[in-house]
């Protein structure tokens, strides 16, 4: 497997934020033109309100900055201190595909029980990939005994 292989599963996870970012500056665009929101709503956030659908898309583009990162890193060192291995891209694209779910629930009905779960399942794939790129760093250790 070669070492670039980790790095596609990033590349998913970037296309996924980015495409939930432009989901919300379109819906914003809409609301502002729709008369849905004020424009001036925007400048502080506290001046008026906004749409719960405009509200719901950007507290989910929130979420991509918080345990995503987690991933972004894990990926970069998996990558950086050579220990790729296939279970590590498993696990990788395990997580994008588990945010990917994550998104259509959280975007479609908002189930909040299969969100979460959703979720948890997410952090387990994160938790191995980085137990595993733990692994690869200890039994390469020069250190070891």
């Amino acid at each position: 497997m070669t070492p670039a292989a980790i790095l596609y599963p990033a590349i998913a996870m970037f296309a996924l934020t980015l495409g939930v970012i432009l989901s919300l500056g379109l819906a914003r665009y809409r609301a502002i033109h729709g008369g849905d929101v004020r424009i001036s709503y925007f400048r502080t956030y506290d001046q008026g309100s906004q749409p719960k659908h405009l509200h719901l898309l950007a507290r989910h583009v929130q979420n991509h900055f918080e345990v995503p990162p987690l991933f972004y890193i894990g990926v970069i060192l998996t990558f950086v201190s050579g220990s790729v291995t296939t279970l590590s891209v498993i696990l990788a694209w395990l997580f994008v595909a588990a945010r990917c779910v994550h998104s259509y629930i959280h975007l479609g009905s908002n189930n909040v029980s299969r969100r979460f779960a959703t979720f948890g399942v997410s952090l387990t794939f994160l938790a191995g990939l980085w137990l595993t790129l733990l692994y690869s760093l200890i039994t390469a250790s020069p250190l070891r005994g």
